[in-house]
């Protein structure tokens, strides 16, 4: 079995891919860029893995990136991301190519990312700094997560562990999702059409759904108004969850007190955004979710999906399934 990884993965779990495919040959991306475009004869790859450190080095995107997702042979294809909604995915797909994600692999790092943001929030840490800077001893107010309402909208594997983390900072915690199946660490499960009731309730209200056609910019000017005044956006989603331009308004006329974006319409967001310059709006240029912990558990994801195709079972993280 012929299966394209980067020169890490290779490296660190070359021994554990071959004990599971003995056999198998781990054909690197870069050296072989300008062979990528095969047909499906024999010597075509027969799975691939787009890790982390494939998209985050500059020659791999421009060069290797695109060659894979055009791969014409290809069985199946893993990714390191959660989201599969970029239009190279479909096309996989609809090749004929089994796409697989690895859905709940950066959600401790992301969760956290949610808690941290709900922190500076509550606490005055960047007016601290400031005083520090002028050597300025004046104790500020400051308040705490405790009893404080979170909505969050997508309770999957990123939702939830942001649930998890809310309720040990004493959090009341508010979900939606499409299906009534309870979920852990949700105090109150809401439904779509309720999704007004959450908004009002929610002291921060986390974007943590996938971006479908049901989700597109889900937040406009009428849920921004339902908001409380006082109330916190944070989306680690998509940005066309949100309808920007609505919450430029919101958060420049304070319908909403702040917001923490880590995902916009466009990246990298334009410099004539006015969102770079707001003093309620934290922007991350899509960050939330990078870890040195994250590779070796989309490993785990890869290595137990790799055991299922060599014995032909249906794979697991089948975002078509």
């Amino acid at each position: 079995m012929k299966i394209i990884v980067s020169t890490r993965v290779a490296k660190e779990y070359g021994k554990r891919i071959r004990a599971v495919v003995p056999g198998a040959r781990l054909v690197s991306p870069s050296a072989v860029a300008g062979e990528l475009r095969w047909s499906s004869d024999p010597g075509s790859p027969d799975a691939a893995l787009l890790s982390e450190d494939m998209w985050l080095d500059l020659d791999s995107r421009r060069l290797v990136l695109p060659a894979m997702f055009s791969l014409q042979g290809l069985r199946w294809f893993h990714t390191f991301s959660a989201g599969t909604d970029a239009g190279a995915f479909k096309a996989m797909i609809e090749r004929g190519t089994v796409l697989t994600n690895s859905s709940g692999a950066s959600a401790p790092s992301i969760a956290q990312y949610v808690l941290a943001m709900m922190l500076h929030h509550t606490k005055p840490i960047e007016r601290w700094r400031e005083q520090q800077a002028r050597r300025e001893w004046n104790q500020l107010p400051g308040g705490e997560l405790t009893g404080q309402s979170c909505g969050i909208i997508g309770t999957g594997a990123i939702g939830g562990e942001v649930a998890r983390l809310a309720k040990a900072f004493g959090m009341r915690t508010v979900g939606m999702r499409r299906s009534a199946k309870p979920t852990r660490f949700i105090d109150e499960l809401v439904a779509p059409r309720r999704l007004g009731y959450l908004l009002r309730r929610s002291d921060f209200v986390v974007l943590a759904c996938p971006l479908t056609p049901e989700t597109e910019r889900l937040i406009g000017e009428r849920e921004l108004r339902a908001m409380k005044p006082s109330a916190v956006l944070i989306n680690v989603a998509r940005g066309r969850v949100c309808d920007e331009a609505a919450l430029v308004r919101a958060l420049g006329e304070g319908w909403i007190a702040g917001a923490a974006l880590d995902v916009f319409v466009m990246e990298p967001l334009p410099e004539t955004s006015p969102l770079w310059t707001m003093s309620n709006v934290i922007v991350t240029p899509h960050n939330a979710g990078p870890s040195p912990l994250n590779m070796g558990r989309v490993m785990e994801i890869f290595l137990d999906n790799l055991a299922r195709f060599a014995t032909g079972r249906r794979l697991r993280n089948r975002p078509d399934a």
